[in-house]
């Protein structure tokens, strides 16, 4: 190992170099590693190549790996990318002969050391006469880490404070500061002032105070009281200083002969200061010009302080002095139990800030007043309450105003419900309850409003608070329509207004009830178990709907109505409200569709069926636009004369006519039967089209059974009440004009209905009918309307005895006697008689002894397309 020629007192003696394992030219004596061990440092030495030669043990600890597993190791093998990134330079430069201090960070695998190392060239003297070389380079490393750990403690209190540490040599009167503040510019640097330019520098308002400061550091014991002074800078500005110092260094006799201290520049706290108050003094004067007025608690709630302002406000001023040294909550014993001050006391307790709580304050001898209030609690340095502060505003006549455009906008005017908007204000609000999402309880708190409403909004803001779950009741009241349309809708209006406070009657606390529109009312119901609250919502829905369906007494007139009511569980049916409107209107159209007078809850299956419903609604728009209703043909017959009885029935009855019957199918291919979509066409107001569509089709329909099979025979048409009101004979004189067709040819059937009894105009066009020649059927004969007047009435030629007496009346006496009346009855009026749906061979046995000569159904042919129709003329080759 060369000689470092920096130590002269290097021990000569030598050791192996690391029992042989570097295999290196040796470069002379080695440092033993007694001594090196003994170092206080991290000690290694690398030859040019950077190859590590020797080390001692604490440098092959710091790296975590045995001495001989590290000699004769490259440097960059030893370290880390990023510590070579920082080593390299420096070993360059001790490489060229010239001796590097420096201090670096070494990360090791839990903390980061702040090492301050130096880099020595080891310099060979190989030949006599030519200077020394480099070859190798000595390492020693000190860890400095508490040094600098200590160094950056003192740096971040001087920059994070704005603090200076300073000494004052009292024999020479000259202070020493680490920062110079007289001068911006030179801020950081280092500055030496006399006491007398130290006294220049300072205001002399603020010298006496400096000098007593002073004095009262040699005075005092290990740390002086502070002192606040001023001091002028070279730019012109002052800043503001808080000093405290100690005796560092005193004479053999005692005498301060040197003080230390520090210096923190304040200048950004005093002028917050004085922004605070001046906001302050703002604040107290705007507080004492406001309409609104401020108050103050303490921790115990009671009121320490109303602001002047207050004193302006005449219904103010006449509660102040009350106001002022009792607690909050008994100001208003009588109030205390309405939802608005059970909100703030809960705010309160749970000591949280509430804003625009709207609430009503009455005291003795004064009408209640409604104040809007603002507050927050205020705490104390240990985070303690110490009492709430806050604005207060009187809303009175605003209130008032509010109330007038509340009642306007969320009441229905005649019954005093909440109308739709409101109602289902309402409703938001108990359904959030519900879902355990309240609204914001720092938000305005309405109070109830006038009117029947006013319990219900009230008792929705408390509600019962076990209630998990309610129902919507949706009621229609039946046939209104008609009560309107006869007796007027003032009578109408009456009705309305009734059944309003008979539902309104019913109610419990925490029930909502508005009008829908119309003659349709809502009622939700908390009152009812979420596990298990159908039974309950369908028997209060069974209540109303018998208590709204007792007669009504109008100055004596006496009406009855029924009504129908739908029912949507929450949140079972839906969770929100356009959900439990729809699902309720759904089961309220079931109820309907099932008779009216009956309640009906809601099912998927329900949804399901509406779903199908509006789709066919849609497709059946579509199939009239596009004309895609076709029709087939069931075969009417005649027993011919003299046949003989043993031969089959077809071989014996001949086809006398044809009953067009509608038929659709859907896109999809679906095959929908008469009974579903022709009553939902007349929902839909088009039973006036589509019977004129399906006229057209029978007319055409017969003029080819003529001109391809040679056929004299009728064709008869279903003829709806909707259709006698809407140019019914200019329609027919048109079709029969168009497909060539005599008027006698075609056969309308009228079901037994009283719409056509109680409808003028429908009995004048059917007479204009029969007149034109046109036959006039009465269909499905015993199931229609029950009057005998509507045979003696309707221009009818021919009578259709329903399939509900023909099927089975050969072995059913009482369907046997009806049949033999109806028949009996027919012959004595001079009607034709067909007996419709005969569907085996024995009923039509019966019906023909019974003397009926006219048959339709299974038992002869069943409806079929008009190529089958065509074929089965040309196979009976059968005529009238």
């Amino acid at each position: 190992m060369p000689i470092d020629p920096s130590r002269p007192d290097q021990p000569a003696s030598g050791v192996a170099e690391a029992g042989g394992r570097y295999s290196g030219p040796s470069v002379g004596p080695e440092f033993t590693p007694q001594w090196l061990d003994a170092l206080p440092a991290l000690f290694s030495y690398f030859d040019t190549d950077c190859r590590l030669r020797q080390c001692n043990a604490a440098y092959a600890n710091w790296l975590g790996r045995p001495v001989l597993d590290i000699l004769g190791m490259p440097l960059d093998t030893l370290m880390d990318a990023d510590a070579m990134a920082v080593i390299s330079p420096h070993v360059q430069e001790a490489l060229a002969g010239r001796t590097v201090l420096y201090a670096r960070e070494q990360r090791q695998e839990r903390e980061a050391r702040w090492m301050e190392v130096r880099l020595q060239p080891a310099w060979e003297s190989r030949e006599p006469d030519l200077p020394p070389q480099v070859v190798g380079f000595y390492c020693l490393e000190l860890d400095r880490s508490a040094n600098k750990l200590q160094q950056d403690r003192a740096s971040l209190l001087r920059h994070a404070s704005g603090a200076t540490f300073w000494t004052l040599d009292l024999q020479q009167g000259v202070l020493h500061s680490e920062q110079n503040w007289t001068n911006p510019s030179l801020r950081e640097e280092p500055v030496h002032l006399t006491l007398a330019e130290l006294l220049a520098l300072v205001p002399e308002t603020d010298r006496d105070g400096v000098l007593k400061g002073l004095q009262a550091v040699m005075q005092s014991g290990p740390v002086s009281p502070s002192v606040e002074a001023r001091i002028c800078r070279t730019d012109g500005s002052t800043i503001w200083t808080r000093s405290q110092g100690l005796v560092s260094r005193r004479s053999a006799s005692g005498e301060p002969l040197e003080l230390m201290g520090i210096s923190v520049d304040i200048s950004a706290t005093k002028k917050a200061l004085d922004d605070l108050r001046d906001s302050e003094l703002r604040f107290r004067t705007f507080a004492e010009l406001s309409s609104d007025w401020f108050w103050e608690l303490d921790a115990a709630g009671r009121f320490t302080n109303l602001s002047a302002s207050a004193l302006r406000n005449r219904h103010v001023q006449q509660v102040r002095e009350a106001v002022l040294g009792r607690q909050w909550q008994s100001l208003n014993p009588a109030l205390a139990a309405l939802p608005q001050w059970k909100a703030l006391a809960a705010l309160m307790q749970r000591q949280l800030p509430f804003h625009d709580l709207v609430l009503p304050f009455r005291s003795a001898g004064t009408n209640t007043r409604w104040w809007r209030l603002n507050g927050a609690p205020v705490w104390d340095a240990q985070s303690l309450l110490s009492g709430w502060r806050g604005v207060a505003s009187d809303i009175t006549e605003q209130r008032e105003a509010e109330d007038k455009l509340y009642s306007t906008a969320y009441t229905d005017a005649l019954t005093g419900l909440s109308n739709r908007t409101g109602f289902e204000r309402l409703l938001e609000a108990a359904l959030q309850e519900v879902r355990g999402r309240p609204q914001a309880a720092t938000s305005t708190i309405s109070t109830a409003r006038s009117g029947p409403q006013r319990d219900g909004a009230a008792e929705a803001a408390s509600g019962p608070p076990s209630v998990v779950g309610g129902a919507l009741l949706f009621i229609d009241l039946d046939q209104f329509k008609q009560i309107n349309d006869s007796l007027g809708h003032s009578m109408g209006d009456r009705v309305l207004a009734e059944a309003a406070q008979r539902i309104y009657a019913t109610r419990r606390t925490g029930d909502l009830i508005g009008r829908f529109g119309g003659d349709e009312f809502l009622v939700y119901s908390r009152h009812v178990d979420a596990a298990a609250n159908e039974p309950a919502s369908e028997a209060l829905a069974e209540r109303l709907r018998a208590d709204l369906a007792r007669p009504y007494d109008l100055d004596g007139r006496i009406l009855h109505t029924t009504v129908s009511v739908g029912v949507a569980q929450f949140p079972r049916d839906g969770r929100t409200i356009a959900e439990l409107l729809s699902h309720a209107d759904t089961a309220l159209h079931e109820a309907k569709t099932q008779g009216r007078n009956r309640v009906q809850a809601f099912t998927p299956q329900l949804l399901a069926k509406l779903q199908r419903r509006t789709q066919l609604e849609t497709e059946l728009h579509a199939a009239l636009e596009q004309q895609s209703f076709r029709i087939a043909l069931q075969p009417i017959a005649r027993l011919q004369r003299h046949a003989p009885e043993h031969l089959p029935a077809q071989r014996r009855y001949g086809v006398v006519g044809f009953e067009a019957l509608a038929r659709w199918t859907r896109p999809n291919g679906e095959e929908i039967g008469p009974t579903e979509f022709i009553p939902m066409i007349q929902d839909l107001g088009l039973i006036s089209a589509f019977g004129f569509l399906i006229i057209r089709l029978s007319l055409q329909a017969l003029r080819r059974l003529r001109d391809d099979c040679g056929y004299t025979g009728h064709m008869s048409v279903n003829v709806s009440p909707a259709q006698l009101k809407s140019g019914c004979v200019e329609c027919l004189r048109d079709e029969l004009a168009a497909a060539g067709i005599e008027p006698a040819a075609l056969t309308i059937e009228i079901t037994e209905n009283q719409q056509v009894m109680s409808c003028p105009d429908c009995l004048l066009t059917l007479d204009t009918i029969r007149a034109m020649g046109v036959r006039v059927s009465l269909d499905d004969f015993g199931v229609g309307f029950s009057n005998l007047e509507y045979i003696t009435r309707l221009p009818a030629t021919q009578l259709k005895i329903d399939r509900t007496f023909t099927h089975g009346v050969a072995q059913d006496r009482y369907k046997a006697a009806v049949v033999t009346a109806t028949l009996a009855m027919a012959a004595s009026l001079g009607m034709d008689a067909v007996a419709e749906g005969v569907q085996d061979a024995a009923d039509l046995r019966w019906i023909e002894q019974a003397g009926c000569s006219q048959v339709q159904g299974l038992a002869l042919w069943p409806a079929m397309d008009l190529d089958a129709a065509c074929a089965l003329l040309q196979a009976t080759r059968s005529g009238p």
